[in-house]
């Protein structure tokens, strides 16, 4: 299993036919003074199995971390590889979406989300926040 991307956006969703749909990507929050707490956001990743792992069952977590390393939050759920629709055989894409209120950010610096499938980091989206010039 691979991590094909892994996005931060003001908005996300899946229509009813399996459509994909995010707004507003960012990498960067800026603010006035720490702390702060970031009302709301979507942590959007899109993970792609080949045939041979159709029905697995896996761990899927995605934890937010601090420049050194610090654990900030961390959300998991078990999870099976679906099989792909009759005449799309080799592999499947799943689509994950977690909405994130009101996550506080103590202090300037990178942040980080990871993905972890099993424990297995399949990849990282780092972000930065940062304290904004006071306007002139």
């Amino acid at each position: 299993m691979e991590l094909s991307f892994l996005l931060i956006a003001d908005y996300a969703n899946v229509t009813e036919n399996g459509k994909l749909n995010i707004m507003g990507t960012f990498g960067n929050i800026f603010t006035q003074g720490f702390p702060v707490v970031h009302s709301e956001m979507y942590v959007v990743a899109q993970l792609a199995a080949p045939a041979g792992e159709f029905g697995r069952h896996f761990r899927l977590e995605i934890k937010l971390v601090d420049e050194d390393g610090q654990e900030i939050a961390c959300f998991g759920i078990d999870q099976v590889v679906p099989s792909p629709p009759p005449g799309l055989g080799r592999r499947v894409e799943m689509n994950q979406i977690l909405r994130m209120n009101n996550i506080v950010f103590s202090k300037p610096g990178v942040y980080e989300f990871r993905v972890l499938v099993d424990n297995d980091t399949k990849g990282g989206r780092a972000f930065e926040v940062a304290q904004s010039q006071p306007p002139r």
